[in-house]
């Protein structure tokens, strides 16, 4: 059967069709512009805003995706962000990331992002006369509560035979320790740099380090990057490929200081000695190492010296009433599958 058009029935026709096809053509482009990463930071000197003031999300994730960066300033603030789908990858410590898990968030830990060896430590007054952690029994600990020196202070506490009960833990934000420092009204402090500086500036004496406790007790502690895990599953690649370029960054960070401090003075406006400071104390762990049953291990390998202290700090969570129940097995929080990838 054959079938004629007018010519203004076949000009409708063929606009038709060339609106269809421009429609497509269009949709088709704005799905491949449409992948976004969106990067959490601290506001300090991280990867996250090293690749956002060297302007290299390009050569990054490659073209065709853009990234927004999300300023948060707490680990439940990431947890927050995550659960409302604003946010995608960001570092977070290992505390927050057990409550967030057992309180339903999909989200995995893909990474190690550091090694927390001397970035927290355990100071003590000049004047007090504690020279070590038995000697903090009846002393006032000022430190934040439900963070990651809040768990330290407890482990650290328990290899030197003493409970939550034998001290007196005070909890103080990081802005206000360094305050109530310089007025005698705590005997100790544990927190982080760049408090940490302050205090050991006024007489200050540093008497236990977080990193003590892969000694002492068998914990490494860390802080993880956490994916979202929606965004994982339909972005591989792009979990993959940043964190191809962390190893890269974190070895900048150690091996080339000269341009980071330059680069990332610049960008957020303080000064080499800050910058320095965040840089001696930044310990990556290259993937490598991250796939040994030290760190993360094999992909579902179980006993490992990350779910090691997933499993501890979950305990202490529990026990101080911050989840109200112990999470099963650690197999949704913990993928080792990117870091396999990269050894």
């Amino acid at each position: 059967m054959q079938f004629l058009l007018s010519r203004r029935e076949f000009q409708r026709a063929a606009a038709q069709m060339f609106i269809a096809s421009s429609t497509g053509l269009l949709g088709a482009a704005a799905r491949a512009q449409a992948r976004q990463v969106r990067l959490g930071t601290f506001g300090s000197i991280d990867a996250q805003n090293y690749i956002r003031a060297k302007d290299s999300i390009a050569s990054t994730f490659g073209p065709g995706v853009t990234a927004s960066f999300v300023t948060v300033r707490a680990g439940s603030e990431v947890i927050s962000a995550m659960a409302g789908g604003s946010l995608d990858v960001c570092n977070i410590g290992s505390s927050p990331m057990v409550v967030g898990y057992a309180n339903g968030l999909k989200a995995s830990m893909v990474y190690v992002y550091k090694n927390i060896v001397d970035s927290e430590c355990l100071v003590v007054q000049g004047a007090s006369g504690i020279n070590t952690l038995a000697e903090l029994r009846g002393k006032k600990i000022g430190l934040p509560f439900n963070t990651s020196v809040h768990f330290a202070a407890i482990a650290a506490l328990k290899t030197a035979g003493l409970n939550v009960s034998d001290v007196k833990l005070i909890n103080m934000r990081a802005d206000q320790i360094a305050s109530a420092w310089q007025r005698r009204e705590i005997d100790a402090a544990y927190i982080w740099v760049p408090v940490v500086p302050r205090l050991t500036e006024d007489a200050g004496r540093i008497i236990f380090k977080t990193g003590d406790l892969a000694d002492k007790s068998g914990l490494v502690i860390f802080d993880g990057l956490l994916v979202r895990d929606e965004f994982k599953q339909k972005s591989p690649d792009l979990v993959l490929a940043f964190l191809k370029d962390f190893e890269k960054i974190a070895q900048a960070f150690k091996q080339d200081p000269k341009d980071v401090v330059a680069t990332m003075t610049r960008f957020l406006g303080v000064d080499e000695p800050a910058v320095m400071r965040s840089l001696n104390t930044f310990y990556p762990v290259p993937a490598r190492e991250q796939a040994t049953a030290k760190w993360m291990g094999k992909p579902g390998e179980k006993g490992t010296g990350v779910e090691k202290t997933l499993q501890t700090q979950a305990e202490f969570l529990l026990e101080s009433g911050q989840i109200a129940a112990m999470p099963k097995d650690w197999s949704g929080l913990v993928d080792a599958s990117f870091v396999a990838r990269m050894a």
